[in-house]
């Protein structure tokens, strides 16, 4: 049995590697992001459905590559494709969910301008929790409600604030969000519970063919030979591209099997922040004062959640000891 020193070496070492996983996730994010909407702009690739279903091919091909190379980083995949039917059961709607969400955010770029899309992503918080609390995952309390209700009232600044506002973009990005959110608490259920408990890789090898297969309709329906051209002028790039959207994918896997999906978004939210700012600089997106006060309002509610779950977390560990004094005698 670990020592009460060995245990809080081991819970540091945890939240380190909690931490750097985070840290590598908000940065590939926001270049995935900012990569997207310079391929989405007129001249370079601007086909939201052809370049989700590149990310989604090479996801897929680069995956299976690494099983072939390295199967111990697949621990659960002998297991998975003898039971593919069950895993399919959730994997299955969870790539459909995936695929409309990069379709929709993608599309998105087209109309609005990426810091009015990061603000918009930060109501994801609310999303989730509300979800979560339908099915369970998170428990309901008021003052989580008053946190949120904080972060929402910020983030209604910075939606009102958008000087190029259109409804399109604004439609869009939210039903990117919706089937965002959906496909995260699945994918939390696939990793942690259902009986599945897939490992990483294994979780990313499903997803990207059940993700694929949509969008592969969809660009036939919506096919024109632009798509070609602009492809075989731009291929190198769009390589690149979806070279970071795998990475993106496997570091979202990640989180969601070490973290809950409330908590991921919490992360994401950080994650907006620096997208905002490089968006900024990089596009010349405008920023304007309104913005800058609802951005304000939003980083208080952040302070205001971390406080209230790092609460809950003392509260629990009071109320679970480490070693009851039974266990302690026999040792």
């Amino acid at each position: 049995m670990l020592s009460l020193d060995s245990r809080i070496v081991q819970l540091l070492g945890d939240m380190m590697e909690t931490v750097a996983i985070a840290a590598l996730y908000i940065m590939i994010s926001t270049t995935l992001i900012t990569f997207n909407k310079y391929m989405m702009q007129p001249g370079h690739f601007p086909h939201a459905m052809p370049l989700t279903a590149i990310h989604m091919s090479v996801t897929f091909a680069l995956a299976l590559s690494l099983y072939h190379v390295a199967p111990s980083l697949y621990p659960t995949m002998e297991t998975s494709r003898r039971n593919w039917k069950s895993v399919l059961t959730y994997i299955a709607p969870l790539g459909m969910m995936f695929a409309i969400s990069l379709l929709c955010s993608n599309q998105a770029y087209l109309y609005s301008s990426v810091a009015f899309l990061q603000f918009c992503k930060m109501g994801n918080v609310a999303l989730v929790f509300a979800m979560s609390c339908a099915v369970g995952v998170q428990t309901f309390s008021w003052p989580k409600v008053l946190v949120l209700s904080v972060i929402l009232s910020g983030l209604s600044i910075c939606a009102e604030g958008e000087i190029n506002f259109l409804w399109i973009g604004f439609l869009l990005q939210i039903c990117s969000q919706l089937a965002d959110c959906t496909k995260n608490l699945i994918g939390e259920v696939v990793m942690s519970g259902a009986g599945l408990k897939l490992d990483v890789m294994t979780y990313v090898t499903f997803q990207a063919p059940c993700s694929l297969a949509p969008l592969l309709v969809g660009v036939f329906v919506t096919w024109s030979p632009e798509v070609l051209t602009d492809f075989l002028a731009m291929w190198p790039l769009l390589l690149a591209n979806a070279g970071f959207a795998f990475l993106l994918n496997v570091t979202i896997a990640t989180l969601l099997k070490k973290l809950s999906t409330l908590t991921l978004i919490i992360i994401g939210t950080l994650k907006d922040m620096v997208t905002i700012a490089s968006s900024s600089y990089l596009f010349g997106d405008e920023i304007s004062h309104q913005q800058c006060a609802g951005f304000t309002v939003v980083l208080v509610g952040i302070a205001m959640w971390s406080h209230l779950k790092m609460r809950e977390q003392a509260a629990t560990k009071e109320q679970v000891p480490l070693l009851p004094k039974r266990e302690k005698a026999v040792a």
